[in-house]
């Protein structure tokens, strides 16, 4: 975990693992984080998927999102990347409300040119591809910062060699995405969010739906983009060595709620709730 990055004290009688508190973590007073969740809870109809998390991920952070299936951590997400609005609560991003915006000295419903700018900040990469696969490989990856960011066609595709190149995949300019394997178009997904210079990537299980002989491949990108330290990472998967090798710190959450968090080594090693001492028995 990074230095800065440090347990706070708290009685004995607020520590005790798996109710569903949010352990406090604090950095020194000079650094803000670069994205803050506060008391969120999110519904689908009856159905409460969040019920209640304060998160904050500090720039430059890796964090992993681990949990059985159904417990938020794919929400989380999806909220940050304007997919998804909360049902209460608030997110800021670089202090700044995402869901909320000022006007005239008051905070108030967010218009949809404050949420494409806030949605500029950070990037996401899903389980599923989404590649358009009538456009070769270089157009799919400099869309985006041509319409949004209104970069020229040369500036685009400069950015864009650069990001394939880094993913391994610059002799894949002029091909389309059937001509290529499952990690290969996860890699163009990886491309096509990093060219848009995010503050923040996600990262949603993004090997759940590749073969098992592909997997690697695509998680040797992911650590050597983390490993450059630039962009907070928000890394939601079922990897748990992935995990350990590549977060700051993990974070544990059941039915809703952040049970439990901490270092790999704290998580791995020394799991204190009941909850994550069981699901860590399918992985370990």
């Amino acid at each position: 975990m990074n230095a800065q990055l440090e347990r706070s004290i708290m009685p004995e009688e607020e520590k005790s693992p798996g109710d569903g508190r949010l352990i406090e973590l604090t950095r020194t007073s000079q650094t803000n984080p670069m994205v803050r969740y506060q008391s969120i809870q999110k519904s689908f109809g009856d159905l409460q998927v969040i019920k209640g998390i304060d998160l904050d991920i500090f720039p430059g952070e890796k964090i992993a999102l681990i949990g059985p299936s159904g417990s938020g951590k794919t929400t989380l997400g999806r909220m940050l990347m304007t997919l998804e609005e909360p049902s209460s609560g608030t997110i800021t991003i670089e202090d700044e409300p995402l869901w909320q915006m000022e006007l005239k000295g008051k905070l108030v419903r967010a218009n949809e040119k404050h949420l494409r700018k806030m949605r500029g900040k950070v990037g996401m990469v899903f389980q599923h591809f989404n590649l358009f696969p009538h456009l070769t490989v270089l157009c799919n990856v400099t869309m985006a910062p041509r319409s949004v960011l209104g970069l020229s066609k040369e500036e685009a595709e400069d950015r864009a060699v650069m990001m394939l190149r880094k993913v391994g995949l610059e002799q894949k300019l002029h091909v389309y995405p059937s001509q290529l394997s499952g990690g290969q178009k996860q890699r163009v997904a990886i491309a096509r969010a990093l060219v848009m210079q995010p503050k923040v990537m996600v990262f949603d299980e993004v090997t759940s739906a590749l073969d098992p002989e592909l997997v690697g491949e695509v998680l040797s990108v992911i650590k050597e983009i983390a490993l450059e330290g630039q962009m907070a990472m928000m890394l939601i998967t079922h990897e748990m060595e992935f995990a350990r090798e590549v977060a700051d710190r993990v974070i544990f959450g059941a039915e809703g709620l952040i049970v439990e968090q901490g270092t790999p080594e704290e998580l791995f090693r020394n799991p204190k709730s009941e909850r994550l001492q069981a699901f860590l028995q399918r992985f370990l």
